[in-house]
């Protein structure tokens, strides 16, 4: 019961985010003289952000330890986003995308990763599991 309800909210904050983001794109996209609808569609992005942070209260509520899991995993993805911003990627696998993802070190250790990506120059750059952002040179891997 404790999983099911834990997906259910962890659904209900991705469709609260993706709504999030076309609000912030009409945002943009609002002529600056209409102050209305500008202020209108702030506080819908703040009323969403809100319901994000009691839906994350929920969980942590519900499953302290899934809650810290899931908050370790979301800097992890920050981290990676922003060392991934300077790099050029050949090769990028998620786990989301094709039900696989895992990387094999020279010594057959094989760790399983929400994303690889590999560099124009050989290096790779992971998401583990536990939100650990990792490089390693392209020697390392298989």
């Amino acid at each position: 019961m404790t999983s099911a309800k834990i997906k259910s909210l962890l659904q209900r904050i991705n469709f609260i985010e993706a709504d999030m983001d076309i609000q912030k794109q009409i945002l943009v996209s609002i002529p600056s003289n209409n102050k209305k609808d500008i202020e209108s569609t702030i506080r819908k992005i703040a009323d969403q952000k809100e319901q994000i942070h009691r839906l994350r209260l929920e969980i942590k509520t519900t499953d302290e330890a899934e809650y810290n899991r899931i908050m370790a995993i979301e800097q992890g993805a920050e981290t990676f986003r922003r060392i991934s911003q300077d790099k050029k990627f050949v090769f990028v696998n998620t786990l989301n995308e094709s039900g696989a993802c895992f990387i094999v070190l020279n010594d057959g250790t094989r760790m399983d990763c929400l994303v690889t990506a590999k560099e124009e120059n050989g290096n790779w750059t992971v998401l583990t599991l536990d939100g650990e952002t990792k490089e390693y040179p392209g020697g390392l891997i298989e």
